[in-house]
């Protein structure tokens, strides 16, 4: 075990003892810099060995880790340093054509004539120390490659990791902020319990090869990649960004057994294996959530990856993203209806948004979590965490759903998505679904826009799996009528080659009702 190889990137391949050593090489330097237990530590970079090395170095000694999306930019990086209290920053130099050094410079403008290890910056009061991952020289900064190369006191490192508790806070992930400022959701060392689950559901096993390329500042990456491949003795097969091609090459070459993403990630999948097809037969499970699920990408996923094995996922950063889960020997239509069951020791429940009282089977309400998986709160934001944790424990989670009664969530839609024709409350992710069944609908996406007489209506937004296949927008409301509600066919729709979406793959929905309320306008507008 100890020989076996646990990081594999372009350029190394890691085994797990080499792995151990460098963690408590990093940890000494930690301790060396003047950090302590408690103190913050933000990682600003794409999937590396640093990311993990600074990750499992901090937990080691009782430090707490804030990933931070290398999408960002200065205001963003500014306020989650400033935020979380961010004592120490590891950092890259460039990716994507973004000079990360200059970006900082704006947040600490003396930077390159500061000292190492000794950083002031009145926009940063709790900042210290900066750190450079590989050999990039970045002024002001210590570079892990220097790290690596001392001896650690392992002596130091021991006493400091024996004051370290499961208890104790171990990360800070930030919400995306799509209705607002991103709050820091705090999590123990107790959520790797949940790592264990996905690794039991998925049938991972020591020796698997296990494709990272879900970034590790998303609760995906490091939940569903990076914990449970250190836990359970896997290869860990790095990619720094998202390539289809080369996640693909990755699979057939390391002869990767398991796999997952969102939507997104399948949809471009089956699109490069098209063009040039590999041999993927080693996946043995691949896990899909993240967003609305539709039953023919995981038909689609099971031939092209050539498992039974697509397993839907459904949670987020408060309470990780593995909250429910196809098992894997469920019958293939529970992952295309986009189920789960609870993959572990806590509590679930339905109740009714506005009374609070618990729903039986088949009753649509709102999700409400309780357990080890559920945030230990916002960080340093008391008043987000009372409207969001009850008093009892129970984490409202803002996601519209219903249990059967078997115990399978199927999710309906957010609260705050979810929009009401005439009386009627309506769910974007049923509507979805059914237009999805159409032959040349690739995706849809629906939204709710105003309406003088009934309120609000349905807006479809449509992504054609041939742009030349003569869909219209009669075809599509046509498809809907006679088979779903009235109240649940769409009155418009618009046809995109794309949807907006986060730095993580989402898909931007206020981004769309802002687009579908501008087109109602301007249509009603030319039609006076």
């Amino acid at each position: 075990m100890p020989k076996a190889e646990f990081l594999v990137t372009e350029s190394e391949r890691i085994t797990f003892a080499r792995f151990d050593q460098e963690v408590d090489r990093v940890a000494d330097g930690l301790l060396a810099a003047g950090l302590e237990k408690g103190d913050h530590v933000a990682l600003w970079l794409t999937n590396s060995p640093d990311w993990v090395r600074m990750l499992f170095a901090a937990a080691r000694i009782g430090m707490v880790v804030i990933p931070i999306n290398t999408r960002y930019k200065s205001g963003e990086l500014e306020y989650i340093l400033r935020q979380s209290d961010a004592r120490a920053l590891l950092m890259m130099d460039t990716c994507w054509g973004i000079d990360y050094p200059a970006l900082l410079t704006t947040l600490v403008p003396d930077l390159a004539s500061q000292t190492p290890g000794d950083i002031h910056a009145e926009a940063l009061p709790n900042l210290r120390v900066i750190f450079s991952i590989d050999d990039t020289v970045i002024p002001g900064a210590i570079s892990m490659a220097s790290l690596l190369d001392t001896p650690a006191n392992t002596e130091r490192v021991r006493a400091a990791s024996e004051a370290v508790v499961p208890e104790d806070t171990a990360l800070i992930c930030y919400t995306s902020g799509t209705t607002g400022r991103p709050k820091g959701a705090m999590h123990s060392h107790v959520v790797s319990r949940q790592s264990m689950n996905v690794a039991r559901i998925m049938g991972m096993k020591t020796g698997d090869a296990l494709l990272a390329h879900m970034p590790f500042y998303h609760v995906a990456g490091l939940f569903m990649a990076a914990l449970p491949a250190v836990i359970h003795g896997m290869s860990l097969i790095v990619m720094r960004d998202w390539s289809a091609d080369r996640a693909l090459d990755l699979i057939e070459a390391e002869k990767v057994a398991h796999f997952g993403g969102i939507p997104t990630h399948y949809l471009d999948c089956f699109d490069a294996q098209t063009k040039r097809p590999r041999d993927l037969s080693t996946v043995r499970a691949a896990w899909i959530g993240g967003a609305a699920v539709s039953p023919e990408v995981v038909r689609r996923g099971r031939e092209v990856f050539s498992t039974p094995h697509i397993l839907a996922s459904y949670g987020m950063t408060e309470n990780t993203i593995s909250t429910t889960f196809t098992r894997y020997d469920d019958p293939p239509e529970i992952a295309e209806q986009n189920t789960g069951r609870l993959s572990g020791d806590y509590e679930a429940r339905i109740v009714d948004p506005g009374t609070g009282a618990e729903q039986g089977p088949g009753e649509i309400g709102e999700l409400q979590v309780r357990g080890h998986i559920v945030t230990m709160g916002y960080y340093k934001n008391d008043e987000a965490t009372s409207e969001a944790i009850t008093s009892d424990g129970w984490f409202r989670t803002g996601d519209l759903g219903t249990f059967d009664e078997r115990g399978f969530l199927k999710i309906t839609g957010r609260i705050k998505e979810m929009f009401i024709v005439g009386g009627s409350n309506t769910y974007p992710a049923e509507i979805e679904a059914h237009l999805e069944t159409h032959p040349a609908i690739r995706q849809a996406l629906v939204v709710g826009v105003s309406h003088a007489r009934l309120g609000q209506v349905g807006y479809a937004f449509i992504r054609k799996t041939d742009v030349d296949s003569g869909l219209d927008e009669e075809s599509v409301i046509a498809h809907c009528l006679g088979i779903i509600a009235d109240y649940k066919v769409p009155r418009y729709v618009c046809f995109a080659d794309n949807f907006p979406l986060t730095e993580s793959g989402k898909i931007q929905r206020h981004v769309l009702v802002a687009q579908a309320e501008k087109d109602v306008e301007a249509r009603s507008s030319a039609s006076a």
